[in-house]
């Protein structure tokens, strides 16, 4: 391998998106599996990473989102940590693979508290210009969540499948 391929590049990434779920909510942990409930429902999560890419494909960024549920009525902010992998290394017209995972953080007593979440998905970019790239991405989604009105019955479980529409700058 020449001296030129193996120099390391660092660049930086800020990926932005809007998201809709389909959800499997399973409602809260402290009843056993024979007492779960099951009901479907959906969510809309607005969510902005930010990150250095290495080498031209892989990144690592951190990132907040806020996501609103629309059956058990709730919102939560989770702080992200965020690794993809991009399939060429100028990530115009490429496809995409990550894994995210957060802590939610309460920082109002409009936004429910404790717990985690986290997402797998793989998406494609499309770029438009030098500056300004769209991508769209398919996840799974899961997280695991205290809500306050509901505290004595456990976490709230979630399961949901769901796709973004983002930019890149």
């Amino acid at each position: 391998m020449s001296q030129d391929k193996m120099e390391s590049t660092v660049s930086y990434l800020n990926m932005t998106s809007l998201s809709i779920t389909k959800n499997t909510e399973s409602y809260f942990s402290k009843f056993g599996k024979d007492d779960e409930k099951k009901s479907d429902g959906s969510s809309f999560d607005l969510n902005t990473i930010h990150g250095l890419v290495f080498w031209d494909f892989i990144a690592l960024s951190t990132g907040i989102s806020i996501d609103y549920n629309i059956k058990e009525t709730f919102l939560s902010t989770p702080i992200l940590l965020d690794i993809r992998v991009f399939s060429n290394q100028d990530r115009d017209n490429c496809l995409f693979a990550y894994l995210q995972t957060g802590r939610n953080i309460k920082w109002s007593d409009s936004f429910d508290g404790n717990g985690t979440s986290s997402k797998l998905g793989v998406g494609l970019i499309f770029a438009d210009n030098e500056k300004i790239s769209y991508y769209v991405d398919l996840f799974k989604k899961s997280k695991d969540i205290e809500l306050i009105k509901h505290q004595n019955e456990g976490n709230y479980k979630i399961t949901a499948f769901g796709l973004s529409f983002g930019i890149i700058f």
